[in-house]
C-alpha cells in the first residue's frame, strides 16, 4: 500500500482527478476513496479493458491514470500500450500496478507506462515473511519526487529486510 499511497501523493493534488481501473485491489480503491477524496481528489472508476472509456473518462484536470494487470481478483487484462497513449495525449501519467504479472512477465515501463508499481510482498519475496512495495519510474524526474514523497510518509524498507 505504500508504494500506491507514494504515486497518489506524489501526482494527485485537491482539484486533481485520477481515472482508475473499476477492478483494483481493495486497498488502492479504499485510499482514493476514503483517503484522497476527503482531500478533494477526484477518482472515476472505469473498466480498464476498454481503452475508449478511459478516454471517455479523462477531464481537463486529469493528472492520473491508474491500471492494474492483471487486476486482483478477477485477472482482467488493460492493453497498457492503448492507455498509456490515452493518458499520453491527455497530459496525465499512466501508473500500472502489476502486482500479479511480476516484472519477469511484464514490463509497464516498456509499453508506454510511465510508472510501474509491485508488491513485493507477495511473488518477490517468496516466503511472505516481508511487506513492501516498489515503483520505477520512467524519467529521472519522476523517480525524484517519488523519493521526496517515499520520505514525506516514511515508507522505506528497512536496509536488513530489504
Amino acid at each position: 500500500m505504500c508504494a500506491q499511497v507514494t504515486v497518489m501523493s506524489a501526482f494527485l493534488s485537491q482539484g486533481d482527478h485520477c481515472v482508475l481501473t473499476d477492478c483494483s485491489y481493495g486497498g488502492t480503491n479504499r485510499a482514493a476513496r476514503e483517503l484522497f477524496g476527503k482531500f478533494g481528489v477526484e477518482f472515476s472508476f472505469v473498466d480498464f479493458r476498454d481503452a475508449d472509456a478511459v478516454a471517455a473518462a479523462c477531464r481537463p484536470n486529469t493528472k492520473l491514470v491508474f491500471s492494474e494487470t492483471p487486476a486482483n481478483p478477477t485477472l482482467t487484462l488493460t492493453d497498457l500500450a492503448a492507455v498509456s497513449a490515452v493518458a499520453r495525449a491527455r497530459g496525465a501519467l499512466h501508473c500500472c500496478d502489476a502486482t500479479f504479472a511480476t516484472p519477469l512477465m511484464l514490463r509497464p515501463l516498456a509499453l508506454g507506462c510511465d510508472l510501474s508499481l509491485h508488491s513485493t510482498t507477495k511473488y518477490f519475496d517468496g516466503h511472505n515473511m516481508t511487506v513492501g512495495g516498489v515503483v520505477s519510474a520512467k524519467t529521472a524526474a519522476l523517480a525524484e519526487r517519488l523519493h521526496f514523497w517515499r520520505n514525506v510518509h516514511g515508507n522505506i524498507m528497512a536496509p536488513h529486510t530489504a
